[in-house]
Parts: structure tokens; sequence; C-alpha cells
């Protein structure tokens, strides 16, 4: 069933049916590869931009096509690889905001993603729990990556103030993370 499923693109591809391979391509694998790249991320719009990404990328080197012997592990492969690209891409995003070092995702379990999520809860509410002014401070600096330079300028502040504000909202910030560590998660799950 695979390897015709592969001769029929690969017929069309041949035949210069451009339009009709990469709609066969889409109807034969975005559903069953949608449905396992949302398992991977737990969201459906990321994975359906993963998806729609590699079947594209893959029907533009269509011309390669029957070099892989195995069309649906390739793509499923490819999906996987994507997914954890993404994984990793948003847990380095999440360490740089919250300081934290990115852990090894080679061994990502059910326990260890709860653990993650309620971290970055935890952040999340320690960031909305500042005063409004050193939580403007902090999300132009962390999160939008401003100078301090730049922010003091914008907020007609000296340096020095934006420093202190920081000061204060990284203090806020590593109490709240070493509260979680030593409480540990909740166990809902």
């Amino acid at each position: 069933m695979i390897e015709s499923v592969t001769q029929i693109f690969i017929d069309l591809i041949a035949e210069k049916k451009d339009g009709d391979a990469y709609k066969f391509l889409y109807k034969q694998y975005q559903p069953v590869l949608l449905q396992f790249a949302t398992a991977y991320l737990k969201a459906k719009e990321p994975a359906e931009e993963i998806v729609n990404d590699v079947l594209y990328k893959v029907w533009q080197k269509k011309e390669n096509i029957a070099a892989i012997s195995n069309l649906r592990a390739f793509l499923f492969t490819a999906v996987r690889n994507a997914c954890l690209n993404l994984m990793v891409k948003l847990k380095e995003e999440q360490s740089f905001l919250s300081g934290i070092p990115v852990q090894d995702l080679t061994a990502i379990d059910p326990e260890s993603i709860v653990i993650s999520t309620e971290l970055s809860d935890c952040i999340r509410n320690a960031i909305q729990s500042l005063p409004p002014r050193c939580r403007q401070i902090y999300e132009m600096v962390r999160i939008e990556g401003l100078r301090n330079k730049d922010v003091a300028e914008l907020l007609d502040l000296s340096v020095n103030t934006i420093d202190v504000q920081l000061a204060i909202a990284l203090k806020k910030l590593v109490q709240a993370v070493s509260t979680f560590n030593r409480q540990g998660p909740s166990k809902k799950y």
C-alpha cells in the first residue's frame, strides 16, 4: 500500500502534474501527520504549520522523491524532528525569559511536562504580581529585548532606576522559583 502511494506520487510528478501531485500528497498524508504532530505538541495550530511546511518542502524537492525508500516513514520522521525543534526553541525562549537553563529534551515524560508547565505558570504569576512600573520595565528589558538605556529614555527615568527595578523584579522571580522548588509541583496529575 505504501509503495503504491509513493508510486502514484512519483507518476504524477513524471507526468508534470505538479498541482495534482501536491494535492495527492496533501490528501494522503496531511490528516495522519496532523494527528501525529498534534499529539507531540498538544496544540493544533503549530502542528498544522509544521505539517504544511514539511509537505511543502517535500513537494519542492519532488525530483528527489524516488530516492526515498519509504515516503511515509520519511514524512513522519520529518514531522517529528520539526516538532522536537519547535519544542527546543520554545524551551530555550522560556529558559531565556526565566533564567533557567535548558533541560535535556531527550527524556521528555508527562511528569516533566507538567512540572515545566507549572513552573512556567509560577514565573508568569510572579511577573504579573510585580508592581506595575517594575513589571513594565522587566517586560521591556527581558521580554521585548530593549536595552536598559533605551527603556530609561522611553520612560523618562534614569538608567540607575531601571537597574534597581530590574534587580527588584529578578529578586522576586528568584524567590518565586525557589519557593516552587521547595514546595515542588502540585500532584494534580
